[in-house]
């Protein structure tokens, strides 16, 4: 999805929340490349509340901490923006090589120790619902559902549907649903219609020069 400026729109076509998180931004190989949406904590929190990852409640919460501790919003913002690298090169390493170990999973494994989580019932439906224990300063307690995502996706079937945009300058990630798992591009719309309008110019061109 590339372009993209401070108020561009969060897009959920990654198919898991890990997928979309790694598509906050546009992707140049292992290096984010432009159209940045997390351009402060305040986004953050925009992305997770957005995402059903916090409640209203606690992202106005942490709105107000993140406000009255700059710094240590900075600092989670900063971390936020390192676990979204770290998703982004084990899944790109998996599409690239389905057989080999990531050599990051490692780190992925660290942050798993660092945001344990356990069962949690709901009395008022009677379901049971995976949560998360609070760090002290609640600013990156949204990563770890984010974190979970992808360690649940990698140890998946379907991580073998994990693929990368077909456009070199997007590197958006998504899970190929379709029937005949053939989709390329993260959204026709934008990028697919792009790929279309450089194959027509190119044609064109070469038109002209013959």
């Amino acid at each position: 999805m590339s372009g993209g400026e401070e108020s561009a729109p969060f897009k959920w076509i990654g198919g898991d929340l890990s997928l979309d998180f790694n598509n906050t931004v546009d992707w140049l190989g292992l290096e984010p490349q432009a159209g940045e949406r997390l351009t402060d904590h305040g986004r953050l929190v925009a992305w997770a509340r957005e995402g059903g990852v916090v409640s209203e409640e606690i992202g106005r919460s942490l709105l107000t901490i993140s406000s009255d501790r700059p710094a240590a919003a900075e600092e989670a913002l900063r971390r936020a923006l390192q676990t979204r690298s770290l998703i982004h090169r084990i899944f790109l390493a998996v599409i690239i090589d389905p057989g080999a170990v990531p050599t990051d999973l490692d780190e992925l494994n660290t942050l798993l120790v660092e945001s344990p989580a356990y069962i949690e019932h709901d009395a008022s439906d009677k379901s049971f619902a995976w949560t998360w224990a609070s760090e002290h300063n609640g600013l990156t307690d949204l990563l770890q559902p984010v974190v979970w995502s992808a360690s649940q996706l990698l140890t998946s079937p379907d991580v073998a549907r994990v693929k990368t945009c077909t456009n070199d300058d997007c590197g958006w990630l998504f899970l190929d649903t379709s029937r005949k798992h053939n989709r390329k591009w993260c959204e026709m719309a934008v990028c697919g219609n792009r790929a279309k309008a450089r194959r027509f110019y190119r044609r064109a061109k070469d038109r002209t020069r013959s």
